[in-house]
C-alpha cells in the first residue's frame, strides 16, 4: 500500500506522516509514505498512491488541478483533503474524495479517515490475464484466498476457481493493496479472512470447502503471528 502526502508546507508533511507511521504500525500494516512537496511532484511519480492527503491550495498549484489529473488518468488513489482552505471545497466535491480534514489536524480524525480508507481498498477489484482461458476477470481482491508461485507462473486462487498468471509475482503482489493480504513465504501470499488454523511453520486455508496447506517460513513467523493477532483484533499473544 502506497500513501501520499502532498503539501507545500515541510513541518506539515513531517507531522503528518508521523500520524501515519502511527497508525501503519499500530494496525500491523506494510505501507510506503511518500511526501510530495507540491502538485508537479506528485502527478510526476509514475507509481499512483493507494491513499492521498491533498492540500487544496498548494504553492504551485490548486489541489482541484490535481484532482482533474487523477480523474484524467483514471487513477485508483482515495483522496483524503486536509486543509485550512475552504475555497475550493464545493467544487472539489465533484472528486472521488473520501473525508475533507481541517488543519489543525488531530491523530484521532487522521486514524478514523485511514480505517475507513482501508476498508474501502479491501474491497478494491483487481484485473487477472488468466492463461488457461485467454481472458481477463476482474475480481474483488477480498474474493482472493492466496496466491503462490512456482515453475515461473502465478497460481491464484478463490473459492470458484483457480487463476494461472505468467507475470512477476514481486509485482503481482504490489498490487494486492488489501490489508487482509499477508505474506508467509517468499512464494505465498495468502486473505487472512481464509484462515482456519495457525501453526508456527503453516497455515491451513479454507479454499471453497477444500483445505489447503500453505508453509510459513521461519523469518515470518513472528512478523505474521503479530500481524495476524492484530487483524483479529487481539492482543499479541498467539
Amino acid at each position: 500500500m502506497k500513501i501520499g502526502i502532498c503539501d507545500d508546507i515541510r513541518s506539515f508533511c513531517d507531522e503528518l506522516q508521523e500520524m501515519v507511521e502511527h497508525f501503519v504500525q499500530d494496525q500491523e500494516l506494510e505501507a510506503e509514505i511518500v511526501q510530495y512537496p507540491s502538485g508537479e511532484a506528485l502527478l510526476a511519480d509514475k507509481k499512483d498512491c493507494d491513499i492521498l492527503f491533498l492540500d487544496l491550495k498548494l504553492e504551485d498549484t490548486t489541489g482541484l488541478d490535481v484532482l482533474r489529473a487523477l480523474k484524467e488518468k483514471n487513477a485508483p488513489t482515495i483522496v483524503l483533503v486536509v486543509t485550512a482552505y475552504s475555497g475550493f471545497i464545493d467544487e472539489a466535491m465533484n472528486y472521488r474524495i473520501l473525508r475533507f480534514i481541517e488543519k489543525p489536524v488531530e491523530e484521532k480524525r487522521i486514524f478514523a479517515a485511514l480505517k475507513k480508507a482501508v476498508s474501502l481498498l479491501n474491497e478494491e477489484f483487481i484485473v487477472l490475464d488468466d492463461l488457461k482461458t485467454k481472458a481477463k476477470y476482474r475480481l474483488r481482491q477480498s474474493d482472493i484466498i492466496c496466491a503462490e508461485t512456482k515453475l515461473r507462473k502465478i497460481y491464484v486462487y478463490t473459492a470458484e476457481q483457480t487463476f494461472v498468471l505468467k507475470e512477476g509475482f514481486k509485482a503481482f503482489k504490489t498490487k494486492l493493496c488489501a490489508s487482509c493480504f499477508a505474506e508467509t513465504h517468499y512464494s505465498y501470499v495468502v486473505n487472512m479472512n481464509y484462515i482456519k488454523c495457525f501453526k508456527r511453520t503453516q497455515l491451513l486455508l479454507d479454499i471453497g470447502g477444500n483445505d489447503k496447506t500453505v508453509p510459513v517460513s521461519g523469518e515470518k513467523q513472528s512478523a505474521l503471528r503479530k500481524k495476524y493477532a492484530a487483524f483479529l483484533g487481539e492482543d499479541y499473544g498467539i
